[in-house]
């Protein structure tokens, strides 16, 4: 995983964390937030380096699909580019307006 999958992972991950499981969020966190290797991350909770590959495979697919169902990630994007375009009167009726689709 290279460093733009590990930060779009992490901003994933803060969004749609508490939608995974407790193993998943543990692994996650220990790999992208912690910077540990697979193998650091496998000997930590005694389980093969292939396990953790696997549940970051399987994590990674779900965060992804979390974002493609609800796509918060990208409306808060949307939003601060509106906010950043924009005057303050005209973002908020944009925003508004954008919110109500």
């Amino acid at each position: 995983m290279n460093i733009k999958e590990r930060v779009q992972i992490a901003i994933l991950t803060k969004y749609y964390g508490k939608l995974l499981t407790e193993k998943q969020l543990k692994v996650i966190t220990m790999y992208v937030d912690n910077n540990l290797s697979l193998a650091e991350v496998a000997e930590e909770l005694n389980v093969s380096r292939q396990a953790i590959k696997d549940t970051l495979d399987k994590t990674t697919v779900a965060l992804n699909n979390f974002e493609k169902d609800l796509q918060f990630v990208a409306r808060d994007d949307k939003i601060k580019k509106i906010l950043q375009d924009n005057k303050p009167e005209e973002a908020v009726r944009k925003i508004l307006s954008f919110l109500e689709d």
